[in-house]
């Protein structure tokens, strides 16, 4: 909540020399001061959801042995299936309920329901652009760990081969260590692209050219999209009123 207040804070100010440390330490005591209930809501959704699958599953694994019912684990397994898929979709909620709570100081429900309406009016667009960010984002993490391991591996024979039994060992515990850190940055970088797509089409709705805030490198690089967002019939929200 902190990473996108921050950026949305960024994003929303035509001075950028103005952002800095203060930026990120005022979103944090904002976030502590009236963010905390909508995290802890969206959290306890998420919790309860999973609390339900693991239930499931405890379930499945006693009763059906020794039942041994066919019709019983498939009703089950379904239902699991279900409530993964459901958890898929409050998690997708959940984060782009926090970052219309960040833009705009909505709570979590009418953020989730105008995070919701927001990128249905946008559905190519954001379909295109967060398809790209996955790929590159998968491609990152794979070249970071290849390169690590690599590393790792060509250091360790060269340096500490004689002392070792093996160099497969620490080169597992290496490629995971990079794994998980290469998964940290990728989940910042997701987030904030999701974040600042969200401020760019707030911005465009709300705003005309000559007044948003997204510099023109930003508005080419998403525009890219416009065409695939052309195919399909859109309500701008103010049309809709009038």
């Amino acid at each position: 909540q902190n990473q996108i207040k921050s950026i949305s804070t960024w994003y929303f100010t035509r001075e950028k020399s103005q952002i800095g440390n203060k930026t990120f330490f005022n979103s944090m005591v904002r976030t502590m001061t009236f963010h905390l209930g909508t995290a802890a809501f969206g959290s306890l959704i998420i919790a309860i959801v999973q609390t339900i699958r693991a239930i499931i599953l405890y379930v499945e694994k006693t009763a059906v042995k020794r039942e041994k019912s066919g019709i019983a684990k498939a009703v089950l397994k379904a239902i699991r299936c279900c409530l993964w898929c459901v958890e898929k979709c409050l998690k997708f909620i959940n984060k782009n309920a926090y970052i219309q709570t960040a833009i705009f100081g909505y709570s979590f429900c009418k953020g989730a329901r105008t995070a919701f309406t927001l990128l249905l009016r946008n559905v190519l667009r954001v379909t295109a652009v967060s398809v790209v960010c996955e790929f590159v984002l998968f491609v990152g993490k794979i070249f970071i760990v290849t390169i690590a391991t690599g590393c790792a591996y060509v250091y360790l024979d060269e340096n500490y081969s004689d002392q070792l039994n093996g160099l497969w060992l620490p080169t597992l515990l290496i490629a995971a260590i990079s794994y998980c850190t290469a998964e940290m940055f990728s989940e910042v970088i997701g987030m904030t692209v999701s974040t600042i797509l969200q401020c760019f089409i707030t911005d465009e709705e709300m705003f005309q050219p000559d007044q948003r805030f997204a510099r023109r490198s930003l508005a080419a690089t998403i525009n890219k999209t416009q065409a695939a967002r052309a195919m399909a019939p859109t309500i701008h929200p103010r049309k809709s009123k009038e």
